[in-house]
């Protein structure tokens, strides 16, 4: 069965056995769909996990997240 026909709760399961951020966010790049999904929750683990390291790094540059 191809990745994209399946349901978004079977990709929220991938994603959350994936055990580092990397990895959830190669995931969430692969295409689209997935990058809509996932990247709310990868920044959601951000805050738990790493102490909210994406937000800090985007201040320090001058970034938008």
């Amino acid at each position: 069965m191809p990745l994209l026909r399946l349901a978004n709760e079977v990709l929220y399961c991938i994603s959350e056995n994936l055990k580092f951020e990397r990895g959830i966010n190669a995931f969430a790049q692969a295409n689209r769909r997935l990058y809509c999904l996932l990247n709310t929750y990868l920044y959601r683990y951000n805050i738990r996990q790493s102490g909210s390291s994406a937000l800090l790094w985007a201040a320090r540059h001058g970034q938008v997240i």
